[in-house]
């Protein structure tokens, strides 16, 4: 008799298994219609701590509205970070009173700043932040110089490509930078 109840049992136990392997697709099918869009890219900040640690060569930084976002996940559903993430960091920022213009004079002749207007392709969230697209400067050298990795900072194997444009009438910079991270 103990044999048939045993039996009884496991029957039950299996039917259980099955009955909560069933039920698992169902709530990751669910839990996946609940998730939204990443829109990261759309939400504009204010602190200035991560810009002050990633780009300490613009020195004080304040008064800052800028974007950070993987660039691959913008606009998708949430999903579990790629190993290699570019990250996109992109705004303007306020620097000390008298900074654009001390960098504008001292910079060496390889460095030399020239008149730019700032691309076109400003995110929308900044726009009502950049007070005019005219009357800025930028130099590669100098680009290459605030995004150069300083000791420090980490050794994460982080690299970096970007742009950076100075106005000197209200001390801003505008920062369009990507970090791959490996």
């Amino acid at each position: 008799m103990t044999g048939r109840w045993s039996g009884g049992t496991e029957r039950r136990r299996f039917l259980a298994l099955l009955g909560g392997a069933a039920v698992l697709p169902l709530a990751g099918a669910a839990g996946c219609a609940e998730l939204r869009p990443n829109e990261d890219h759309l939400r504009v900040r204010s602190d200035i701590e991560p810009l002050r640690k990633r780009f300490p060569a613009l020195g004080e930084v304040s008064d800052a509205h800028w974007l950070g976002y993987d660039l691959d996940e913008a606009g998708k559903r949430q999903t579990i970070p790629a190993p290699d993430s570019r990250i996109r960091l992109v705004g303007v920022a306020r620097l000390a009173e008298g900074a654009v213009a001390a960098t504008l004079g001292a910079a060496p002749a390889e460095e030399r700043f020239e008149p730019v207007p700032l691309p076109a392709d400003i995110p929308a969230p900044l726009a009502k932040h950049v007070p005019d697209r005219a009357g800025w400067r930028a130099s590669t050298a100098y680009d290459l110089r605030v995004l150069a990795r300083g000791p420090a900072q980490s050794s994460s194997g982080d690299q970096a490509e970007g742009r950076f444009f100075l106005r000197e009438e209200d001390d801003r910079v505008w920062f369009d930078t990507v970090f791959l991270y490996t």
